[in-house]
């Protein structure tokens, strides 16, 4: 490659291209996984990429993604636009405008891509490609498992299964450290993101005991289930534990192949939720593929929701998209559409018929179009 070439190729950090085959399986993976949404009854939207600043950014999901959002001027309104970091605010708009006037529980799906400032430690990549579904009704138990499972049965379509559920209570951080200074409150925190129990008990505030035990409920939900019945007899965030629990047990009772872990504090990737919130990981695939969680639109209603982040998936799917390749030595539609309803692709060739199969096999096809019969080419 020439160093024009070089220096033409060079993308900012974070931003790749996707190539193909790459970029079609991604593309029949997103088609597949909102074929499931809809089957359940969720219904497509597809907002645009950029929204004005303000409203993008308001109140909601949109608050906490400041930080992660780009800024561009229109140049015809003169007014501050924003590129979205996340679809998720602007499903919190569509519901709470547009669609407002639907009746509730309301399901709706989408695709799209997103940009980030920066990458996670997790995912490098600052352009995303999300797909997701979201239930915009009351809170409850059935809601909060029906987009779990929802979520796992359209990551089985696509053959990604052997899957973990980690269910988490982030919002319990806040509840619990209510009334502590703000430096004392982030010195907390980071002890309980490292597990580390023994520093934490050097601080002295109200509901030390109950963090320190909700430290101990991690792993597997067989386990964990009785630390949280143990905190609930003794008259402990009686009511949390009681919906948590629940949401464990309809998941449990629908699809047995799901694996369960609990972490009640975890709150990594979190900000804008206020119930429970899940990732989703599988033995096939390095970390997280999905993620989701209960939250507020901006008209105060429940939703819940899932992300799956499908360049964490597509990489690693060996999927047979592609029908076979027929070369075609001529132009001609007719034998072209032909050839396709056979249930095959075609590629028309470019240079004289002396050659013709030398161009068939450097267009990687695997029959050529002769004497209106389709021929395998030699290898």
């Amino acid at each position: 490659m020439s160093s024009l070439s070089n220096q033409k190729g060079l993308l900012p950090a974070g931003l790749s291209d996707i190539l193909y085959p790459n970029a079609q399986t991604q593309s029949k993976i997103i088609e597949s996984l909102l074929d499931i949404f809809s089957s359940y009854g969720y219904l497509r939207v597809k907002p645009p990429l950029v929204e004005y600043e303000e409203t993008l950014l308001s109140d909601g999901p949109g608050e906490v993604l400041k930080d992660s959002t780009f800024r561009v001027m229109d140049p015809l309104s003169q007014k501050m636009l924003a590129l979205r970091a996340d679809v998720t605010a602007q499903i919190s708009r569509i519901a709470s405008t547009r669609l407002s006037h639907l009746s509730r529980p309301l399901r709706l799906s989408y695709s799209g891509d997103v940009l980030r400032v920066k990458g996670d430690s997790f995912n490098m990549e600052r352009q995303k490609t999300q797909v997701g579904a979201e239930l915009i009704g009351p809170k409850s138990e059935v809601i909060d498992a029906e987009i779990m499972l929802v979520c796992v049965k359209a990551l089985k379509s696509i053959n990604i299964d052997n899957l973990t559920i980690d269910i988490n209570l982030p919002f319990l951080r806040k509840y619990l450290l209510t009334g502590i200074s703000p430096s004392l409150k982030h010195t907390i925190n980071q002890y309980i993101d490292i597990k580390d129990k023994q520093s934490l008990k050097k601080f002295k505030f109200e509901n030390l005991n109950i963090i320190s035990e909700l430290m101990d409920v991690v792993g597997d939900h067989l386990n964990v289930i009785k630390y949280l019945q143990e905190l609930k007899s003794k008259g402990i965030l009686v009511d949390i534990i009681d919906h948590y629990l629940t949401v464990i047990n309809i998941v449990r009772k629908n699809d047995k192949s799901i694996k369960l872990s609990i972490d009640p504090l975890e709150n990594r990737g979190f900000k804008y939720h206020t119930g429970i919130t899940f990732t989703i990981f599988s033995d096939k695939l390095k970390g997280e593929i999905a993620k989701g969680g209960s939250y507020n639109i901006l008209t105060g209603e429940t939703a819940t929701g899932c992300t799956i982040y499908t360049e964490k998936v597509y990489p690693n799917l060996m999927l047979n998209l592609d029908k076979d390749l027929v070369y075609i030595p001529y132009l001609n539609m007719k034998d072209a559409d032909k050839i396709i309803q056979k249930g095959y692709r075609i590629v028309f060739g470019s240079i004289s018929n002396s050659e013709f199969e030398k161009e068939a096999s450097e267009m990687n096809c695997k029959y050529i179009w002769k004497d209106n019969t389709i021929l395998k080419l030699k290898s």
